[in-house]
């Protein structure tokens, strides 16, 4: 096929997998059809060359066509990619343009001592130290054999930007840099980026180093996430060793797919995933200790309360509860902003199991027998329906379905409507108030994925 119309097939697999995974965007980026992307790369180079730092010099070494990036000899592993160990890596000699990569060495060094945590997490930054310890050569900056695919090199016909330099400058020229500077000045830079384990060289040295360049204000962050692994090796398509993404929403759900991604696979570190463990984390987590809270603390409403949330009363099983979800409410945000999601929802599932283990200790199917345990009951069901609206609005992020459809049984406000301050404490649902029931949020599995 020729390039375009390969690459606006995947664009549009991409585009659908978002749509699938309800993952939004405020922009949709093609760099190789965005006009405002080719005047942008360009007038970042141009900024190259009036400081200084691009010259013309003679490139040779191994090209791995898999990452698209050269490699020096000390990088391969038994004279090959360590990514792509089954394709033949090529030695490639041409005369390109090089950006001056070394001229910026103290000044990444300076960034990193002054602020070590602008690469994340410790294991990734001290990866991105060893690199610099060891010295940074001059990058080449553009390929010089009249290729069709690329953006033209400012002034220097046959020559292209090389793909990866010009993929960089994306997050500049997508916020308007070069064609829009109002638009640029608002949301540059970047509070944060969100990589790939194998692409972190690119974005923790030779990225700011870019920026640097050029005028322009560095990123306040780079957090690198880890790879997903299964059969000993990363998924990737090139090896074949995949999972389907859209298979997998179809298995689980699409909430059920954003939270075993989320909560089986720490996104700090590579993770080993499974159809198997998959399927026994939704089973475990999803239909027997979320599905089970909620349609249990309904019922319980239902059958013992009208259908209405119950006054407070307050004894020791609830004040237990309570303190759970207070410390969750305490554990959670730090958890997230730091992109530990894993702990985040382990914060979360402990408030769930919290609630259930309430139920067990407090018996109301045993308190409506006794008249004299009234309040006992209604100080149970409260607790339990107070800790399952909690439940709701933290996990809207990860499960935006599944939260909104409690908050529906419960007559609470839609979580995207919600202000976190007014949600994100105990006490808010009001006696009296009509609960519902429903059908099982997460029906069990009863069969393995694949």
């Amino acid at each position: 096929m020729p390039t375009q119309p390969f690459v606006d097939e995947l664009a549009a697999e991409f585009k659908r997998l978002c749509d699938t995974y309800q993952i939004s965007y405020d922009r949709f980026i093609r760099t190789s059809v965005d006009e405002d992307h080719k005047q942008g790369v360009q007038e970042f180079v141009r900024r190259w060359i009036a400081n200084g730092d691009v010259y013309r010099g003679t490139y040779e070494g191994y090209y791995c066509v898999g990452c698209e990036a050269f490699y020096d000899e000390s990088d391969l592993v038994n004279g090959q990619c360590p990514l792509h160990p089954t394709r033949q890596i090529q030695h490639i000699k041409e005369e390109n343009y090089f950006f001056r990569l070394s001229k910026y060495e103290k000044a990444l060094k300076d960034l990193y001592a002054k602020d070590p945590d602008f690469t994340l997490p410790d294991t990734r930054r001290n990866e991105v130290l060893g690199w610099l310890e060891r010295g940074l050569k001059d990058v080449s900056v553009s390929r010089g054999r009249n290729l069709e695919w690329g953006i033209p090199w400012p002034g220097e016909p046959g020559h292209t930007v090389y793909v990866w330099f010009d993929a960089l400058i994306n997050y500049v020229t997508g916020v308007g840099f070069g064609t829009d500077e109002a638009k640029f000045k608002k949301w540059w830079p970047a509070d944060l980026h969100v990589i790939g384990l194998d692409i972190s060289r690119f974005h923790c040295l030779y990225w700011p180093a870019m920026l640097l360049a050029a005028g322009v204000p560095i990123p306040k962050r780079v957090f690198v996430h880890g790879f997903l692994e299964n059969r000993g090796g990363k998924l990737a398509k090139s090896s074949g060793n995949v999972f389907d993404a859209f298979a997998f929403a179809d298995e689980f759900g699409v909430d059920g797919a954003r939270y075993l991604l989320l909560r089986e696979a720490p996104f700090e570190k590579s993770s080993p995933i499974s159809a198997e463990s998959f399927a026994k984390r939704f089973n475990a987590d999803l239909a027997n200790d979320l599905g089970n809270l909620v349609s249990r603390t309904t019922t319980l409403l239902e059958k013992f309360s009208g259908g209405r949330v119950p006054e407070p009363h307050e004894g020791e099983s609830e004040r237990a509860l309570r303190a759970r979800a207070e410390k969750t409410l305490t554990e959670h945000d730090p958890a997230a902003t730091s992109l530990h999601f894993a702990d985040a929802l382990a914060a979360i599932f402990a408030l769930v199991s919290e609630g259930n283990q309430h139920f067990q200790r407090t018996q109301p199917w045993q308190l409506v027998k006794d008249e004299s345990k009234g309040p006992e009951l209604e100080g149970s069901l409260y607790a339990g329906i107070e800790a399952v609206r909690l439940v709701a609005y933290l996990l809207y992020p990860y499960t935006p379905n599944i939260s909104a459809k409690i908050c529906e049984l419960l007559g609470v406000i839609h979580p995207e409507k919600a202000r976190w301050q007014d949600v994100a404490k105990w006490g808010v649902l009001k006696p009296g108030d009509p609960v519902k029931t429903g059908p099982a949020l997460f029906p069990r599995l009863e069969r393995v994925a694949t």
